[in-house]
């Protein structure tokens, strides 16, 4: 396995980032020229939720119904991939007018920070459509302004087990339930590998995505006991016990969540070509049969509906496989997900449009295609979805607790973990090196990462705390919040 690194990440040549990004400036340029001058204009719009493409574009359509002389050019991305299209297309100055951030490695405060929006036009009325609770300072507001806004529920985690219902029966497991500890997703792995002959494998997963992997580590740590709250958006800078304020990175959940990992590579369960697979290409893999199981959020039946039909009766869902099999996660208040870059013409329009991604109506369609869980939970019971996908959103409201967030305390957080440098590796290359054998002591080089996040709030919280502003690790503690239970808006007082 080889180390994929940000210095790969970023170090592609302009010809080949252009050919990523798909931009080609002169074919948008020209499109929208051509728009322009037949009395029209064009919104462009990226993401990378896939399953929700044909709810978006009709959405889109009904825009350009009521406002003919606009109209919506819409690209998905790989989410493996979108990082490095807005990197290209900001610095070029041909950046989206609205955009996700997957890939980016930032929290929105830095981003805001960085000049990357545009904050919401019309905002009164689109809070007025939003759970009162459900809107931040220093993640979706900043300085009173609104820049974006959750869809999607903070109860959700992205390392549901799926699994090959036939497979897992032929290997003698239970194909309504599937593996829920760790032993048992082992033994099972390794029995599906050995009925499979050389044609199926227990597990498949994309370890070329660094971000997606990394969150299978978190998230197989916190089912494995290390109870973790997180400043959104800040990745594993802003990821600590709220107990003491402190990074867990060195603690022994994250240490057996490798050891676990690692054993699956030495038991040869593991789909041979996964070192070079992302997210959706080890998806597509899975779903010709290829291997027992796979790690994905709630949209991967979604994904599974809209491509791959023919596979959809053999799925089957079970929570993150933890030691004992009762998982506990935690979920940081909801992110946004869309933004108005600030290279756009067409705030007002954009925000607009945007608009429409809120109320009852909204979080319903959604549910139906079954991509991640809808900020209104209530919505997913009465849609027409797969039986998979509401027991998915049923196993998030059973495992899944509100964390603190040090951001809700003190939104100065965020201007810290903005000046922090994020060491290296970071924990997903270090997960790949652990995978692939480079690095062979877990242990000291988690403590090794755990002292070098340490000391580097440190640093940024002073540089921070020069400029007049009141900050101090101190608000990285939250004493009275008590393991497995929600940490509700109250309790901050």
């Amino acid at each position: 396995m080889t180390t994929f690194g940000r210095r790969q990440f970023l170090g592609l040549s302009g010809a080949a980032l252009a050919g990523a990004l798909g931009v080609a400036g002169c074919s948008r340029t020209s499109e929208q020229e051509a728009a322009t001058a037949a009395g029209g204009e064009v919104i462009r719009w990226w993401d990378h939720f896939q399953p929700l493409q044909p709810l978006y574009e009709r959405i889109f359509a009904d825009y350009h119904k009521a406002n003919p002389g606009i109209r919506v050019e819409h690209e998905v991305y790989n989410p493996n991939e979108m990082g490095q299209a807005l990197q290209l297309a900001f610095k070029s100055k041909q950046i989206a007018d609205v955009h996700t951030i997957a890939g980016l490695g930032l929290s929105e405060a830095a981003l805001v920070a960085g000049g990357w929006f545009s904050p919401l036009a019309g905002q009164d009325a689109i809070r007025a459509k939003l759970p009162a609770d459900s809107l931040l300072e220093g993640q979706h507001v900043f300085d009173g302004r609104l820049y974006t806004f959750p869809i999607f529920s903070a109860r959700q985690y992205a390392t549901l087990n799926w699994f090959n219902r036939e497979l897992v029966e032929k290997a003698g497991g239970d194909p309504d339930t599937g593996p829920t500890t760790w032993d048992e997703f082992r033994a099972l792995a390794a029995r599906i590998t050995k009925d499979g002959g050389g044609r199926a494998y227990g597990w498949i997963e994309g370890l070329q995505f660094l971000e997606r992997l990394q969150s299978h580590v978190i998230e197989l740590a916190m089912a494995a006991g290390a109870p973790l709250a997180m400043v959104p958006g800040a990745n594993e800078m802003g990821l600590v016990d709220p107990r003491t304020g402190e990074y867990a990175y060195a603690s022994d959940p994250f240490v057996h969540t490798l050891e676990f990992l690692l054993s699956l590579v030495r038991d040869k369960v593991v789909f041979p070509s996964s070192t070079s697979l992302d997210a959706r290409t080890a998806r597509a893999r899975w779903a010709t049969g290829v291997a027992g199981m796979f790690f994905d959020g709630s949209w991967n039946i979604g994904v599974i509906n809209g491509q791959f039909k023919q596979f959809i009766d053999k799925v089957g869902v079970a929570p993150v496989p933890s030691p004992a099999g009762k998982p506990v996660l935690y979920g940081a208040a909801a992110p946004g997900q869309l933004f108005v870059s600030s290279q756009s013409k067409h705030v007002e329009a954009a925000s607009e449009l945007l608009a429409r991604c809120t109320g009852p109506e909204f979080y319903k369609a959604i549910a139906a295609y079954m991509d991640q869980v809808p900020l209104d939970l209530e919505a997913v019971s009465t849609a027409d979805v797969h039986p998979t996908y509401k027991r998915a959103v049923e196993l998030f409201g059973e495992t899944v607790r509100l964390a603190p967030s040090p951001v809700s305390r003190n939104s100065a957080i965020t201007q810290v973990v903005s000046e922090m440098k994020q060491p290296r590796p970071t924990l997903g290359e270090i997960t790949q090196g652990v995978l692939s054998g480079e690095i062979t002591d877990v242990g000291k080089t988690l403590r090794e990462y755990t002292g070098k996040l340490s000391a580097e709030r440190e640093r940024a919280t002073r540089v921070v705390s020069a400029k007049g502003v009141k900050v101090s690790l101190d608000d990285w503690k939250f004493p009275n919040w008590k393991p497995g239970e929600d940490y509700t808006a109250e309790m901050y007082q």
